[in-house]
């Protein structure tokens, strides 16, 4: 995982108010928890990761709690050799967040140590990344519309069965030259035909795609198959054999890349390139990160194969106050990624930030 051994790993459980609550299909966040590690190697380059599992299961098995009980007691001291070894590696699987949280932390730790960038890392040309607002579940249609309205560019709305055709319409009648998708996060019931002629209607309204309608990948090549609109798929795709048999079932025309959800910056990377392979379209998505995760999702999004707008963001969406320098958008609404002379992700904590949004703090050593 890392060429130089990490002394020490210190893991800051954080809880940061979003400015507007987060509510879709699998659930609703409104006050964020988040666990941000750094990790000290040999030598005292200084690293940072962050593991965004949310708040319950749901969007994934992984969740907050989980993750900061599997960083705690088994993935950090079987990483600085105070564990069974046996425990720990497979914990880095079964767990893809937390494991790429400690992964990722690595990674930047050995960048800063070599005066390198992520995206020197990687390869990657430096430019501007257009982004998707991501607008949840409105309290009424108008509050919709205002969002949208307040929102440039593409927007994508989430949707779960009973609130989907409606605000769907409304946005795409009142902003018809519009870019605009949606996101059920496996809400509807590939047994339901109510939930079925549903799909059939949205797919009137010339999405540039929809995301992940059924929880199961052959429920969704199915119904990709009575669709013209591209099915995008997210949560269900966790390894590149999901991936495959998503691809081979027809199921996915696009594909949202969430570092976590994959394991981290490097596994995302190589997803990226998979699907361009194959000719399928990528974005990189966000968890409610705070800058930790963002900045380097940011970075991800300048890859090649990134051919549609991240729906990441910057940090102002989000926050009030982000915990590091806030990622930001220019004048025309692209997200501007950490500059490429920065080394590691480009950012890290302010302390005083960091004090002021933790909630637990732990240091393991060597």
């Amino acid at each position: 995982m890392t060429t130089a051994a990490p002394v020490q790993v210190d893991l800051h459980r954080v809880r940061m108010p979003l400015r507007h609550p987060h509510r879709a299909a699998h659930g609703s966040e409104d006050l964020r928890s988040s666990i941000l590690v750094r990790v000290e190697l040999t030598g005292g380059s200084i690293g940072w990761g962050e593991c965004p599992a949310l708040a319950a299961p749901g969007y994934t098995a992984e969740h907050h709690e989980g993750a900061w009980a599997q960083l705690r007691d088994d993935i950090v001291p079987w990483l600085l050799g105070v564990g069974p070894k046996a425990v720990g590696a497979p914990s880095m699987v079964t767990h893809p967040m937390a494991g790429g949280s400690i992964r990722d932390a690595c990674l930047d730790a050995e960048l800063r140590q070599q005066g390198r960038s992520l995206a020197t890392h990687f390869a990657i040309r430096r430019r501007l990344v257009p982004t998707t607002t991501v607008i949840s579940f409105a309290d009424s249609i108008d509050a919709l519309l205002a969002a949208v309205d307040d929102s440039p560019g593409a927007v994508k709305l989430k949707i779960e069965p009973g609130r989907a055709l409606e605000p769907l319409r409304a946005v795409r009648d009142t902003f018809p030259g519009r870019p605009l998708a949606a996101d059920a996060n496996g809400s509807f019931d590939p047994g339901s035909s109510d939930d079925l002629a549903t799909l059939a209607a949205i797919d009137a309204l010339e999405l540039t795609y929809l995301e992940q309608p059924h929880a199961d990948i052959d429920a969704n090549g199915q119904l990709a198959k009575a669709l013209h609109t591209p099915i995008c798929l997210d949560e269900s795709i966790t390894t590149v054999p999901a991936a495959e048999a998503a691809l081979a079932a027809g199921a996915m025309a696009v594909l949202n890349v969430k570092a976590a959800r994959l394991g981290g910056v490097r596994h995302a990377m190589l997803f990226v390139r998979w699907a361009a392979e194959r000719g399928v379209d990528t974005f990189i998505g966000g968890m409610l990160e705070t800058g930790v995760g963002r900045a380097s999702g940011a970075t991800l999004a300048m890859l090649p194969g990134c051919t549609l707008p991240s729906d990441l963001g910057p940090s102002s969406r989000y926050w009030d106050q982000d915990v590091t320098a806030p990622i930001t958008v220019d004048g025309d609404g692209q997200l501007v990624p950490p500059p490429s002379h920065a080394a590691g992700i480009g950012v890290v904590p302010d302390p005083d930030r960091l004090a002021a949004v933790t909630v637990e703090h732990l240091t393991f050593t060597r």
